[in-house]
C-alpha cells in the first residue's frame, strides 16, 4: 500500500512535477490531517441517530477516524499516530463546531468553531511529516 494520507517533510527527490508555491505543501498536509470523509459521514448520520444514539454516534464516528486514518497513513514502518491524533482532534473540534457533543461533555459551538479555525491552521505548520529517508 502507498499510504495516501501519510506526510513526508520533503518531497521525494526524483519525482517530477511543477514547481510547488509556498502555500502548496501547507495546503497539502491541511487536508491530509482533517478527516473530512469521516466528517461527511458523520454530519450524514447525524439525523438518524439523533433519537436514541445521539451520544454514541460520534465516538462511533471517532473510532472509524482513528481507523481509517490509521490504515491510510500505514507503510512498511506502520501506522503514522501522530497524524491520527491530530485528524481525532481535528474530528472532535468538528463535532463540536457543528452543534454535536462527546458524552454528554458540553462545549459552546462558538468557541469549538474558533478552535477548528485555530487548529487546523496550526496543524499543518507544526506537524510536517516524516523525515524524508
Amino acid at each position: 500500500m502507498n499510504a495516501p494520507l501519510r506526510l513526508h517533510a520533503a518531497e521525494h527527490p526524483g519525482i517530477v512535477t511543477q514547481p510547488a508555491g509556498p502555500i502548496d505543501p501547507w495546503l497539502t498536509r491541511l487536508v491530509k490531517l482533517v478527516p473530512a470523509e469521516i466528517i461527511a459521514v458523520y454530519l450524514a448520520g447525524r439525523p438518524l441517530a439523533e433519537p436514541r444514539l445521539a451520544g454514541t454516534w460520534p465516538v462511533v464516528c471517532l473510532v472509524l477516524t482513528i481507523i481509517v486514518r490509521a490504515f491510510g497513513t500505514s507503510d512498511h514502518r506502520g501506522p503514522q499516530w501522530l497524524s491520527v491524533a491530530v485528524s481525532a482532534v481535528s474530528f472532535v473540534l468538528w463535532v463540536y463546531a457543528t452543534g454535536g457533543h462527546f458524552l454528554s461533555l458540553p462545549v459552546d459551538p462558538n468557541l469549538a468553531a474558533l478552535a477548528v479555525l485555530v487548529w487546523t491552521t496550526l496543524a499543518p505548520v507544526l506537524w510536517r511529516g516524516d523525515p524524508s529517508a
